[in-house]
């Protein structure tokens, strides 16, 4: 289990009740972190149930049953962190909980890791519970809190109208249910249902869980042989995630809302699988459309045309999704739309110089070498290639991002298929009333 200096790689240390344990090697950290997710399919049924989870759990524990007397337990331990979070990867729903600390190697001895990581097995294990629910008086407190967290999505417009370009794509498919739920969801919960979905969690829900830092062999093995000791004999298999689906015609949907500048997303599907030797071109052919300055997407529409304030394509690894992002006024929405399927068309075409590819992959390095100073990002890195099976780390993966040719780039090009177009657009009401 010992540290292989300069290199950042993930080690499978152990397999035992549906979780896997893996360490993180890399020298460069001064904390030692746990992250822990548990993962289950993306359903409306559950989407909200399982997102409050982390949100009051992490509000305090059996050993520890008010905030100010974790926030005091969490002081005495150096200031350490312990945090909860839900994301989703295609169409399977994460949740989280994180646990962070200084290096024991700081702290004259004492060992943290191990103070810490009860700590964090406590609030998984025995939150506050009353009356057949999760404590009343938090819960309440913590689904309002996520309530108008789900509201106040709409206040930034560019990650609404990508959520509802999403929607409307993906409608007929759980890859349309927001990470967090829907308000409506939300507002059905009620302490003992989300106990009920909590005990499926910790019984039921498969489990990965990465150690990272300086943490010595025995704090290790404590913590692994210490964590969910409960049966969990019956942990439920995780569907794949659909990529396959016909587009048989471009939907197209526009909505208004009182903004002073139009937001237009275009849906495209890959159908590359993220675990295929296709990713990588296709990571190649969208740092080329839209991945950053030297892209073809800020060169003509924004640059050349100046018809948008950003011009952007993102991927979405796990559903075979491209989405193309920009900000432009309303009245540019015909120009923009047709300068950005030229430059679709321009890939396919393999209208692509030496030096998109070359500033490309510089740029792709860059990012791959800047994630590795964040422990968070480490983690998720790996949990991304666990998930799809890829024995990939860091450097092998800037190896295979390297590797790619131009005809590679031009293959994928050829299954890019557009099929949403999601403008949202202005209603009028700003322009009235400057008129007043």
């Amino acid at each position: 289990m010992g540290l292989n200096a300069g290199i950042t790689s993930a080690e499978k240390l152990a397999e035992k009740n549906g979780i896997t344990f893996y360490r993180i090697n890399s020298d460069k950290f001064k904390t030692s972190r746990a992250d822990l997710f548990f993962i289950d399919n993306l359903s409306k049924e559950r989407a909200s149930g399982n997102a409050i989870l982390p949100l009051i759990m992490k509000r305090g524990c059996e050993s520890y049953p008010s905030v100010i007397e974790l926030e005091s337990k969490l002081e005495e331990l150096y200031g350490a962190d312990i945090d909860g979070s839900v994301i989703k990867k295609g169409e399977l729903q994460f949740i989280g909980f994180h646990m962070s600390h200084i290096s024991d190697r700081y702290t004259k001895g004492e060992r943290l890791f191990d103070q810490c990581s009860d700590l964090l097995k406590c609030m998984v294990e025995k939150p506050l519970v009353e009356s057949g629910g999760f404590k009343k008086s938090i819960f309440m407190q913590e689904r309002d809190n996520m309530v108008d967290y789900i509201r106040s999505r709409v206040n930034d417009k560019m990650r609404f109208s990508l959520s509802r370009c999403i929607e409307e794509m993906c409608a007929d498919e759980p890859y349309s249910i927001p990470e967090d739920g829907t308000e409506e969801d939300a507002l059905l919960l009620n302490p003992e249902d989300t106990l009920a979905v909590y005990e499926e969690m910790i019984k039921t829900y498969p489990a990965y869980a990465y150690i990272s830092g300086e943490v010595d062999d025995k704090s290790i093995q404590r913590f692994i042989d210490g964590f969910l000791a409960m049966d969990r004999s019956n942990v439920k298999k995780i569907d794949t995630t659909c990529i396959r689906k016909d587009v048989k015609e471009v939907k197209k949907v526009d909505e208004q809302m009182d903004i002073s500048q139009g937001k237009l997303c275009m849906g495209f599907r890959t159908y590359v699988e993220p675990a295929s030797d296709d990713y990588y071109p296709m990571v190649v052919y969208n740092g080329i459309l839209g991945g950053d300055a030297h892209s073809k997407l800020f060169r003509n529409v924004r640059e050349k045309e100046s018809l948008a304030y950003y011009a952007q394509s993102v991927l979405e690894k796990y559903k075979g999704l491209m989405i193309i992002m920009s900000g432009i006024e309303a009245e540019n929405r015909s120009k923009a739309e047709d300068i950005i399927l030229k430059q679709v068309d321009a890939m396919k075409k393999g209208d692509i110089s030496k030096e998109d590819i070359e500033a490309t992959l510089k740029s792709l390095e860059t990012g791959m070498k800047a994630m590795q100073d964040s422990q968070g990002a480490i983690v998720d890195f790996f949990l991304s290639q666990h998930l799809t099976e890829s024995g990939e780390d860091f450097n092998s993966m800037i190896e295979k991002l390297k590797a790619v040719t131009l005809d590679d780039v031009i293959r994928v090009a050829q299954n890019v298929q557009l099929d949403t177009i999601y403008f949202l657009k202005p209603d009028g009401s700003r322009s009235k009333e400057g008129m007043i």
